[in-house]
């Protein structure tokens, strides 16, 4: 179910496109004083460019108070990963050109970190990672203080206020992005990760705000910020990537 319907007593947030970077993520959770009673929507592409993201993953996996969704980069880690063990353990007698070309797109986008991490992992968490990748909703629609919003790592692609979420397909929201004239819903608000700020929209390197969207993703694996926004209070907050 991709609704946010249990009740909550503190506060919510989003935060996006972590990307290996371990240590600023525990910064970012004490920077929030991130507790029990809190909430954090993570929009996707915990792994890949920077060396913790399977790390990453695994801790978000024991917070039940952290909610994600499919990233572009788990997206194709659900995609690459069986080709890599079918390859891996000499299995690849049943690997096809397309298999190998999804395996070489992942690798071209920055997986070399998350094979590293997640090859040395024992079996059972090798299963629990991939149970959880597979188990990332698409999107979430959640309600904060009277206000609607739709968290989507990409964008809604193909975009029409009256088509209904769930006939997205994953390409329209893990790959596609929104540009500084999207326009979405009056009556929402849709916040979106995957387009670092820092070298797109406005290039500011901080938190977007559009014309009904919301960009969280500050592009901390390119050496600027990790961003993360407070929905009950607008509050931004920023951990700076470490040298």
């Amino acid at each position: 179910m991709n609704t946010n319907t249990f009740t909550q007593t503190g506060k919510t947030y989003v935060l996006s496109d972590i990307h290996g970077c371990y240590d600023e993520y525990l910064e970012m959770l004490e920077k929030i004083d991130f507790g029990p009673e809190d909430t954090l929507y993570f929009l996707g592409d915990a792994i890949d460019r920077g060396p913790d993201g399977i790390k990453i993953m695994l801790d978000m996996m024991e917070h039940p108070n952290i909610h994600a969704i499919l990233g572009n980069h788990e997206a194709m880690a659900l995609d690459a990963l069986p080709v890599l063990e079918a390859i891996r353990g000499n299995a690849n007698t049943g690997v096809t050109a397309g298999d190998k070309s999804k395996l070489k797109k992942w690798i071209v986008n920055g997986s070399l970190p998350s094979i590293i991490e997640y090859t040395s992992l024992p079996d059972g968490d090798k299963k629990r990672v991939m149970d959880y990748m597979k188990s990332l909703p698409l999107y979430r629609e959640i309600e904060v203080n009277g206000e609607k919003y739709i968290l989507v790592h990409g964008e809604l692609g193909n975009f029409s206020p009256d088509r209904p979420l769930e006939d997205y397909s994953r390409s329209d929201l893990v790959w596609e992005r929104p540009e500084t004239s999207t326009k979405y819903y009056d009556d929402k608000t849709v916040i979106v990760g995957h387009s670092p700020t820092i070298i797109s929209l406005d290039r500011s390197g901080k938190i977007f705000y559009g014309d009904g969207f919301i960009d969280v993703d500050c592009g901390c694996v390119y050496d600027n910020v990790l961003g993360c926004l407070c929905l009950d209070t607008m509050e931004e907050f920023y951990v700076k990537k470490a040298a």
